[in-house]
Parts: structure tokens; sequence; C-alpha cells
């Protein structure tokens, strides 16, 4: 087995025409050349045949009994399942060929009898390139229609989420690893007097002095081991008072990296 036979065919290709012998000629031309070849000899097969298993490229002649090449390819066209197909119409030099009707009804191209192998290796390798070419476009604008679905609703689903938590009564801070807090809510800018924009340049030891980045480093672990913990400390606000305040921390992971969800609540009469 020579290593033509053991690749796969490199498209699928229906031809039409009802002369036998050109349907062979092209049949073995094309075989030849890597190509996949199905052989119908009229426009109501051809119909049928492309409806059941869309070719990647037909070649269609144009002067056929019953029903002509330009009235097959219209109707090819005005299928949802085959009108993406390119169409190649096959015209004998002494027919009249109507270049501006074949183009016109949708073909993309046309090779004339007698038969060239040059010229039909290459006519059929040019509409196939161009057919790869355009669902390459059409997938990647499909990928970069669902992204831009997708970061629309990540970006609803954060500002809702905003939202919600921005109407709780306590502080809620999202901290990383590193003791960098990720997310406040409104009310943690209402405890301690800094905006939003400050608290997020700010680590936990900033706002508790109980909190060294070691003891921090510790009690990571152990909130990670367990899974939650409630802790009383003490909280410095931005005018320099000292808040005591319970802390209920929630180990939470996302995309592979660990975060504490703290939520804070006032401790009254301190």
């Amino acid at each position: 087995m020579n290593d033509r036979q053991e690749q796969p065919p490199k498209a699928n290709i229906l031809v039409v025409d009802d002369t036998p012998d050109n349907l062979r000629l092209l049949s073995a031309m094309l075989t030849q050349l890597g190509y996949e070849v199905r052989r119908v000899i009229n426009g109501q097969t051809a119909l049928k045949t492309a409806q059941a298993a869309p070719p990647d490229l037909i070649l269609l002649d144009i002067m056929m009994p019953d029903m002509n090449g330009y009235e097959v390819c219209q109707r090819l066209k005005a299928s949802p399942i085959t009108r993406e197909i390119p169409v190649i119409f096959i015209s004998a030099l002494d027919e009249v060929l109507d270049k501006v009707k074949a183009f016109a009804v949708g073909g993309v191209d046309y090779i004339t009898k007698p038969f060239s192998e040059e010229e039909v290796f290459a006519r059929v390798e040019n509409s196939l390139t161009i057919r790869r070419l355009q669902k390459q476009l059409t997938e990647q604008n499909m990928r970069l229609q669902q992204e831009i679905c997708d970061r629309q609703k990540a970006e609803l689903a954060l500002y809702l989420s905003q939202f919600y938590l921005d109407k709780f009564k306590d502080a809620i801070y999202f901290v990383d690893s590193n003791a960098r807090l990720i997310y406040v809510n409104e009310a943690a800018t209402q405890h301690l007097g800094y905006t939003r924009e400050q608290l997020l340049t700010m680590t936990v030891p900033d706002l508790d002095p109980n909190f060294s980045l070691d003891i921090w480093r510790s009690h990571w672990q152990n909130c990670k081991h367990k899974g939650c913990s409630t802790v009383e400390t003490l909280h410095q606000a931005k005018d320099g008072q000292l808040i005591k305040v319970e802390v209920t921390i929630n180990y939470i992971e996302f995309n592979g990296e660990g975060y504490h969800c703290a939520t804070v609540q006032k401790i009254p009469n301190f």
C-alpha cells in the first residue's frame, strides 16, 4: 500500500455530469490527486446526494437534460444544508458558457472541457482553500461571539454579586494567601473609614494589630485545614480607633487559588 492510499482523502467531491466518459475521467483525475469522489449523472440525483451527505465541493456540468447546471446550483444555494458548498461549473469549449450567469446563481469557478489535470487540480484546490478559510473565519467569529457573551454574563454576575454584598450590614472581605485584600463591600468602608480603593491596597496586618504576617500564615493554614473559623480581634480604623470585632472566616478555592471570605461584625459596648 502506497503513502497516498494510507492518507485520508483531502476532501469529498461530488461530480455531476450526464456523460459517463467525463465522469470516469474526472473521477480518475481527482482520485489520483487524493480526493474522495462521488459521481452522479443528473441534477435530481445530485440534489438528493448533496442533501443526504453534503460534499466539500461540487463539480457541476451545465448542459444536462431535464435540469441544467444553473438550476441545480440555484436549488443548492436555496437549501440551508447545501448553500455553503462551493460549486465549480463544467462546460465544453464549443458550448456557450455564460460566466456572468454562472457566478450570479452561486458558482465560484468553472472548468472547460477537454480537461487538463493541472487546471482541474488548481481550480479545485483554490476553491477548497477559500472554503476552508471561510469556515475557519466563521468558527473564529462564533468563538469570539461566545467569548463576548460569556464575558458579558460574567460581568453581569460580578455586578449583581457586588450589588448584593454591598447591601449587607456586616463588613465582608476577600483575602488572598498573601494577606492582601482583594474585595471589600460597602459596609467595610463604613466600619473603618477608608475608601474601597484604599482598602484594596492594604493587607490584613495593616488593619489588625493582632495579626503579623507570621501569625497570619499560621492562621491561614489552620483555616485551610478546618474550612472555617471564628475569632475575636481588633481592627484599626483610619482615624486610629480600635474596634473590637468578631470575624467569621470561610476558606474557599477558585481556579486553584485559596481565599478567605471573612464576615466581620462589630462587638457592641467596647
